[in-house]
This record gives C-alpha cells, sequence and structure tokens, in this order.
C-alpha cells in the first residue's frame, strides 16, 4: 500500500488538484484559499508546493493530496485512493489483501446487485405500474436506476453464481441466514432505491415494501435500508447527493427531502439541488458536508403535526452551522412527491417562494382569528418557541425573530424580550474545582493562539527569529520543539503561514510581534498563578480549611501578579 500512495503523491501534483476545487491565489512561495471546511472571509488555507501539503489556520485542518479527498469528498482511506487513482489514471499495485477483501468486494457485490435488481423491476410489471403511478417517468428510473427485490434467495443464489463468496454477501447485509441455517435476501418483495457516496459509487440500497405484491405481517416496515457496513454509514449518506452536488453548489442553496420518492419527483420537475436523509435523522455530517456547497437550507417534512416537530427539531442542529433555514408550506400537500405530481410548475413556485422556518413555524401557531383564549396553553407555546429562539447564534437574528414573534403573537417585543432574557442558559455555571479547570482550558487556548502566531511571525525573518529566542522559555513545550528543529514537518505549517506574514505591512507586523511577546508572558505567567491556586486548594483539602495559607505559596503568588501587572501596564503604554 505504501507504493501506490507514493504513486500517487508522484502522478497528483497537490495545487493543480486543488484548483479543480479551489481558488487559489499566490502568498509568497505558497498559495493560499477560502478554506472550504469552515467558514471565514479571510483566507487562512495555506497550499505548499514544495511540501504538496496544505493546512487551514482558522479550523486547524490539514494534510496531503490523500487528507483532503478523504475529509472533502467524504470517503474512507480506500476509498481516497481509489478515486484519486482513477484521477490519475493509475492502477493500484496492491490495497493489501485485509483492505481489499474488507472494501473491494463489497463494492463489487453492491454493483452486481444493483444489475440483478434492476434486471428484475424490468420483469415486474406490478412493481413497474406502481412507479408509473406515482408518476416517475421512465427516464428518472434510469438515471437513478431502481430496481426490485423479489426476495426469498434470489439474489444470494444469483450472487454465489457470479462467484461472490457467502461471507461476504453476509457482511455487505445483502443476506441473512435464518433459525434454519438457510440463508435468506434480507429485501422481500421491495422497490429497490440505491444509495451511492458522493463519487456515484453503489453502498447501500432502501427497499419500499409493495403491499399489493404480497401481503406481510402487521409490523413490517414500509422502508427498510442496508445495515452499516465498513463501506454504508447512514448518519453520512445522503440520497442523490452524487448526482445533485453540482446543482446544489451552483444555487448556493439545498432542498432537504424525507424520502427518496420526494427526492426522484423534485429531480423530474426540475428542482435538482436537492438530497434526501437515508434511514436516520440530519447529522453534523451531513450540515458539514451541505455547508460547504450551500448557505441556504429549505426544509421539506411532511405536512401535518410530525412533520413540523421534525422541522422544529431540526432547527437546533442546522443554526449551528449558520444555514439560512427556509421551510416550504406545501398547502394541501402531504409531501413533495403528492405535490410534484398533482401540480409539477407550481411545485416549481412553492420551492422560489419559501419563507424563512420561524415564519412558517409563527404562522402555523397563529393563525389568523384563531385563539381558545387559554392563557395557559398561549404561555406555555411562547414559552416553547422563545427557546427555539434562544438557540439561534446570531443575536441580531434573535432579535429579528423576536420582533416577528411578537407580530404573530400581538405581545409586546418589550414584554418578549423581558421574557427570553429571564430564561436560564443551558449551560451550568462552573464554580469551585470545575471553575478553575475551565480557567486553565482558556488559559491553555489563549497561549496557543499567541504562540501559533508569534511563530508565524518568527519563522518569517532572521530578525523575528532571533528576537524570539530569549522568550523561547515561555513558549508551551511543543512549540518550544518546533522552534528548536525547523526544519521538522511540524514547523511547515509556520513556514507556510510566514509568507503570507512577509507581503504584510512590515511596520504593523513589528509592532503586532512586541505585542505578542508582551501577551506571551502575561498568560504564561497566569498560567503559573493559576497552577498555585491548585496547588494552594490541594494543600487546604489534605490540612483542613481551617489551615493558614503558606507563606512561600502567597509571596509566590504576590511576585506572579505584581509581574503580570508589570506586563499590562507595558502594553497600555
Amino acid at each position: 500500500m505504501a507504493k501506490d500512495i507514493d504513486l500517487i503523491k508522484e502522478k497528483i501534483e497537490l495545487v493543480d488538484f486543488l484548483r479543480s476545487y479551489l481558488t487559489l491565489s499566490p502568498a509568497g512561495k505558497n498559495f493560499k484559499a477560502i478554506c472550504p471546511f469552515h467558514q471565514e472571509k479571510t483566507p487562512s488555507f495555506i497550499v505548499s508546493p514544495e511540501r504538496q501539503i496544505w493546512h487551514c489556520f482558522g479550523c486547524g485542518a490539514g494534510g496531503d493530496v490523500i487528507g483532503f479527498a478523504m475529509r472533502y469528498e467524504n470517503l474512507e482511506f480506500p476509498e481516497a485512493l481509489r478515486f484519486l487513482a482513477e484521477r490519475a489514471g493509475i492502477t493500484l499495485q496492491s490495497m493489501g489483501l485485509q483492505a481489499e477483501r474488507e472494501f473491494g468486494a463489497l463494492f463489487d457485490i453492491h454493483e452486481a446487485a444493483k444489475e440483478f435488481y434492476k434486471q428484475e423491476l424490468f420483469k415486474n410489471k406490478n412493481a413497474q405500474d406502481y412507479l408509473k403511478n406515482r408518476g416517475l417517468m421512465k427516464d428518472t428510473i434510469d438515471e437513478f436506476e431502481l430496481g426490485f427485490a423479489p426476495g426469498g434467495e434470489a439474489l444470494t443464489v444469483y450472487l454465489i453464481h457470479k462467484g461472490f463468496d457467502i461471507q461476504d454477501i453476509v457482511r455487505a447485509g445483502l443476506t441473512n441466514k435464518n433459525t434454519s441455517g438457510l440463508y435468506r435476501d434480507r429485501f422481500q418483495s421491495r422497490l429497490i432505491f440505491p444509495i451511492c457516496n458522493q463519487v456515484g459509487r453503489t453502498i447501500a440500497f432502501t427497499g419500499r415494501f409493495l403491499e399489493s405484491l404480497v401481503r406481510g405481517p402487521s409490523d413490517m416496515p414500509k422502508y427498510l435500508n442496508s445495515p452499516e457496513t465498513p463501506i454504508f454509514n447512514k448518519s453520512k449518506a445522503l440520497y442523490g447527493f452524487h448526482k445533485s452536488k453540482n446543482e446544489i453548489a451552483r444555487a448556493k442553496s439545498v432542498l432537504l427531502v424525507e424520502g427518496q420518492m420526494d427526492f426522484l419527483m423534485s429531480w423530474q420537475t426540475g428542482v435538482k439541488n436537492a438530497v434526501s436523509v437515508s434511514g436516520t435523522g440530519l447529522t453534523a455530517y451531513h450540515l458539514e458536508r451541505l455547508r460547504r456547497l450551500a448557505d441556504t437550507v429549505i426544509l421539506s417534512f411532511d405536512n401535518d403535526e410530525a412533520g413540523l416537530k421534525a422541522l422544529e427539531r431540526s432547527l437546533e442542529a442546522i443554526s449551528a452551522f449558520d444555514f439560512h433555514v427556509k421551510a416550504m408550506d406545501l398547502g394541501k400537500y402531504k409531501d413533495p412527491a403528492e405535490a410534484v405530481k398533482e401540480n409539477p410548475e407550481n411545485f416549481k413556485k412553492v420551492v422560489a417562494e419559501t419563507k424563512p422556518a420561524f415564519t412558517y413555524i409563527f404562522s402555523h401557531y397563529f393563525k389568523k382569528g384563531e385563539s381558545d383564549g387559554d392563557r395557559v396553553s398561549e404561555k406555555r407555546l411562547l414559552r416553547y418557541l422563545l427557546q427555539l429562539i434562544k438557540k439561534v447564534k446570531s443575536a441580531v437574528e434573535q432579535n429579528s425573530l423576536i420582533r416577528e414573534l411578537a407580530k404573530f403573537s400581538g405581545i409586546s417585543e418589550t414584554v418578549l424580550l423581558s421574557e427570553i432574557s429571564e430564561m436560564p442558559d443551558e449551560k451550568i455555571p462552573q464554580r469551585g474545582v470545575e471553575e478553575q479547570e475551565e480557567n486553565v482550558k482558556v488559559s491553555n487556548e489563549r497561549i496557543n493562539l499567541i504562540a501559533d502566531r508569534l511563530l508565524a511571525i518568527a519563522f518569517s525573518g532572521d530578525d523575528f527569529f532571533e528576537r524570539t529566542k530569549k522568550y523561547i522559555e515561555f513558549l508551551p513545550l511543543i512549540y518550544r520543539k518546533v522552534f528548536n528543529d525547523p526544519k521538522s514537518s511540524e514547523a511547515a505549517k509556520f513556514q507556510m503561514l510566514s509568507s503570507m506574514i512577509q507581503s504584510e505591512d512590515q511596520k504593523e507586523i513589528n509592532e503586532e510581534f512586541g505585542e505578542l511577546l508582551i501577551e506571551l508572558q502575561i498568560e504564561s505567567l497566569k498560567k503559573e498563578r493559576l497552577d498555585l491556586q491548585s496547588k494552594s486548594r490541594e494543600m487546604k483539602v489534605k490540612k483542613g480549611d481551617n489551615e493558614e495559607e503558606s507563606p512561600e505559596l502567597m509571596e509566590k503568588f504576590s511576585l506572579l501578579s505584581k509581574r503580570i501587572d508589570d506586563l499590562k501596564n507595558r502594553v497600555k503604554t
């Protein structure tokens, strides 16, 4: 596998590869770009052609060409190697027997299974009639390679005849051994929707039970998904994403629907910037992936109370990624699939005219002219809605939402602001030891931020480097090691960032450098003082609260405080 990795890195030049994803601009001997992995306005993503690595100084992500492919395309390591090998036009010499068996066989089995299901759909008129009655056209069925699973042992026998090992078929989640020791297909009398990864390879299936073909038990699930396997993680998969990602990037918005049929009907009518979750709720993986391409998410849940609650549950997770959130009002239609079937043009109009999600929620709860006069229920509802608003990250947006809620509810904005201000935060205040630990954590983060910037400047010129030497004792150990070994791989990211600093105003950089040296000393001394406080607390616990403070510790604490104050005065002057 090492040879394959070296060959890929030799054939794929990092800067050329990244240009197909990012807009790169020169930064000294390096390149810079807006990071695709977090939201920023000023470029902090640096690429080093010399070292063939990239690093973001905003979010801390970094790596080589393989690491970028894994993160951006959401691929596992073996998948990333295959993806890059195909792009470079090379054949992998060896993935290793274990890796090849773990991943390669599963991909091949799913591809073969997909072809089998497609053939079976062609043979089954009832299944074809069902799709036709739902409004799906042949072109859509063919493009997304829908199929039909007859059940029994038909697929299992087919795959064995294709030369696949029964244990691998079981591992792929396509067959199970029953209590009699016989193997039976997982999907029985179901329409099949293949689920693909970001590069279009089949990794799993969803099966929709057709009651018209066979009568099942009362607890038979309508939809059944493949189990999780080494190539399928339902918390990461998005149905249709391999087809719609370019449309999402172009529109800067994504329509998020609940089911495969909703997605397919939306795609068929021309609304192609859509995806559907596959057998799970919205996850951070889904949202992180979508946020790289879009800044607006349009939610479309079933038009009932359950759908409304699903919308409300989604708001908190989505707001953490700073999306503009909208919600579709389908009127009399239950879901997008039904709306498209009845009136495709009207559906496109509804998508174009979606309301902000909170406006949709407020209008649902405060219908014009409808009020039961129950003050207790009204108070409970308002507090519930205020809790939703309180979870929105932006204070500006919170204020705007409260103003809007006031208009819908008839309760003054002043009263609502007073109510939300009295609501307790979910975070419990730190006390005692917990407070001390929190302070140490904040102190460490502060020192690391200072050290990051300081070393970047130090590597930008000999004068800065020599001046930093005098203060090396104040640097955390890991930064000292980097500073003492400028040729190490750990020093590479600071050398990359230094190329950007060289292009900045050197007078301002010099002033900033001096301030950073003082701040580094202050934070280092503060941390030392916190350690003294912790030591003093431990001694009091051992000897009892009535024990007087150690004079030695008190003197050290006093000296540290004086040094910190002196340094702070230097910053002010």
